[in-house]
């Protein structure tokens, strides 16, 4: 418990210090994740929320659901299903039907992953493939870990997002954990790039 509120003390401090940065937005991203395990097939649902302009309107919301399996012993598949809202964009909504690869290498308690993820938008028919590399180190109570993930749009558009990440999953329970990062949001917007610093808090229970 004492790294949650250290953790939660430090996320507070970058709060207040980016808040003083008027340049670059601040969002704040909350998430509920659910997993259930059946030998090596998975079952999995998200809902998350994410807000912008320094926190304080919500830039968008989507739930999803999905099915996964262990093909090895490092690498695993999943398909689902998203639904998006975006009170930022004048209350638009876009369904997305995702494609996910997932490969783990593993040393110790060091290991290292890629991700490549498939985006379809089911209304307007357009996909982004995702790239994600991750890097974490597990202790008893907690995993920190560095993660960086880049958007690619395709048809002309080519970088469409950059993620960085800087975070922890800490053990609350033999079921769940509570996921705490930093991360520093780059997109381009009208031929410039802006930015934005997200704070995020997730919770992940495993059935």
């Amino acid at each position: 418990m004492k790294r949650i509120f250290l953790f939660i003390a430090i996320l507070f401090a970058a709060c207040t210090a980016l808040r003083a940065q008027s340049e670059s937005d601040l969002g704040l991203w909350s998430s509920i994740h659910v997993n259930k395990g059946w030998s090596d097939a998975y079952a999995f649902a998200r809902v998350e929320h994410r807000s912008y302009e320094q926190m304080s309107a919500t830039d968008c919301w989507f739930a999803l659901a999905g099915v996964g399996y262990k093909l090895t012993d490092w690498l695993k598949a999943d398909l689902s299903c998203e639904h998006w809202e975006l009170p930022s964009s004048g209350d638009a909504s876009f369904h997305k039907a995702v494609a996910c690869v997932n490969g783990t290498l593993k040393s110790g308690a060091l290991a290292v992953s890629v991700r490549e993820k498939y985006e379809l938008k089911l209304d307007s028919l357009t996909g982004t493939m995702r790239t994600r590399l991750r890097a974490q180190y597990g202790f008893s109570a907690c995993t920190p870990y560095v993660m960086y993930e880049f958007f690619n749009g395709f048809s002309g558009k080519g970088w469409v997002r950059s993620l960085h990440y800087f975070g922890t999953e800490i053990k609350v329970s033999k079921h769940s954990t509570v996921d705490l990062f930093y991360m520093y949001n780059l997109y381009p917007t009208g031929g410039a790039t802006a930015s934005c610093h997200v704070l995020g808090a997730g919770y992940v229970l495993s059935l």
